[in-house]
């Protein structure tokens, strides 16, 4: 098959197949979604423990967002180390974050921010995988993402798919050696335009629900006569879970509807900004109410080595609409309390500005913001130094953060899983929960 078929959010070879009538050709089995979950759920490690949410909103501030300009502002410190940032007040008593977050702040009684994360990963892709993982990357070694592993341990809620990745996704948010049956749905396409569905989904002219469903004894003619050969393959099975996920989706109108932002009021979606993150983040919204267990959604621009202050003005701007609407709109539904938002970059950057007022690369500290099921609101965990240069009490690495995504989920953070060649490997290594940080 060609090789640019692999471009595509499963990372296996299925473009062409995603069409329905491709699909509806080889017949799609709904049964067999299900007692694929029901499998999966019996297989899990036990661990499982009455979790403060049921899901994870993870909202990726990709290229790493300086902590000096967003959530640990220094207006004391010399101008070299503070840029042009201000400091504002916020709902939260004492809690002042950057003047760039005018929304936001009206929110932070909601919020938790941790001001002592901390990291050895100076790089993109290293921090990239270890915040999204929990694990420094290990040579030959895929370890999945947090939205993977609760996908393994606790299967879906509904009939949406229980990983959702509203952008693209990197490949450290797959599911690495759980196999590609577990990497996140991407809906692809812009949730902002015109228009906007889940790719591929409709039924092309002159194929019915009734002849769909015709098809389905040639897939199961198929399954039995490929199944010894595709036993243990993980391509194949990849393809036979896009297919039951699809088949899933064509079935439930619960399903299609949840990605149906024309049912939102105007006002709603103006309130969350008519933009790629605004209205990725009111999809977010969606698909939790719907049942989703993890939602990533990715808003980048952070890496920020030049001109910080106007790089800031604009991307900071579409961060802060859409992140206060969400927050707010959660909280307004009673949906806040049963669902963990958690907001972060791969590291944080350099507190003296650079010759080109920008910042570089800096992991020794930087910041995250927490909120909803678990969290206590308004509150501060940890603290950076004068200068902003290192954790001056609480640090916080990443392993404490995957202990504390893992525990908000009901999950026993010290239980291992398993990889195809038997190595196991404990979900949240040395890590253990943030509990200053939970209600």
């Amino acid at each position: 098959m060609n090789a640019n078929l692999l471009n595509d959010c499963e990372k296996f070879h299925r473009r062409d197949f995603l069409r329905v009538g491709m699909l509806s050709f080889l017949g799609l089995s709904l049964s067999q979604y299900y007692a694929l979950a029901d499998e999966a759920k019996k297989s899990s490690p036990t661990g499982k423990t009455n979790g403060s949410c049921d899901s994870v909103v993870l909202i990726w501030m990709a290229g790493g967002p300086s902590h000096l300009d967003t959530w640990d502002v220094k207006p004391q410190a010399p101008l070299e180390i503070r840029g042009e940032s201000t400091a504002i007040d916020t709902k939260a008593h004492g809690i002042q974050i950057a003047s760039y977050f005018p929304q936001t702040a009206k929110q932070m009684d909601k919020v938790c921010v941790v001001r002592s994360m901390t990291s050895p990963a100076a790089a993109h892709e290293i921090g990239t995988h270890y915040l999204l993982t929990g694990f420094l990357p290990l040579p030959g070694f895929s370890v999945p993402s947090y939205g993977a592993v609760a996908s393994h341990l606790l299967g879906p809620r509904s009939a949406l798919p229980p990983y959702i990745s509203i952008q693209q996704p990197n490949d450290d948010m797959g599911a690495g050696f759980l196999g590609a049956s577990l990497n996140p749905f991407c809906p692809g396409g812009d949730p902002a335009s015109p228009g906007f569905q889940v790719r591929d989904l409709e039924l092309p002219g002159g194929m019915t629900a009734q002849k769909l469903d015709q098809r389905k004894s040639l897939r199961e003619t198929i399954d039995s006569t490929f199944r010894d050969y595709e036993k243990g393959n993980d391509t194949a099975k990849a393809v036979d879970s896009f297919y039951d996920h699809a088949y899933t989706l064509l079935s439930s109108s619960e399903a299609r509807a949840a990605f149906d932002l024309s049912k939102e009021k105007p006002a709603t979606r103006d309130a969350y900004g008519r933009t790629n993150f605004g209205q990725s983040l009111l999809l977010s919204r969606r698909l939790v109410e719907t049942g989703v267990r993890f939602v990533t959604c990715t808003i980048g621009g952070w890496d920020m080595h030049t001109n910080i202050h106007g790089s800031m003005n604009g991307t900071a701007a579409q961060f802060d609409q859409a992140y206060a609407a969400f927050i707010a709109d959660l909280a307004q539904r009673g949906l806040l309390q049963r669902t963990l938002v958690i907001c972060m970059g791969e590291f944080g950057r350099t507190p003296i500005v650079n010759k080109d007022a920008g910042r570089d690369h800096h992991p020794r500290v930087f910041s995250s913001l927490l909120a909803g099921g678990g969290i206590k609101g308004g509150t501060v965990v940890g603290s950076s130094d004068p200068r902003g240069i290192e954790p001056a009490s609480d640090p916080v690495k990443p392993e404490d953060l995957a202990a504390t995504i893992y525990q908000c989920l009901g999950l026993d953070y010290s239980q291992s899983i398993s990889s195809p060649d038997g190595v196991r490997i404990t979900i949240a290594r040395g890590g253990s929960p943030i509990r200053q940080a939970l209600a």
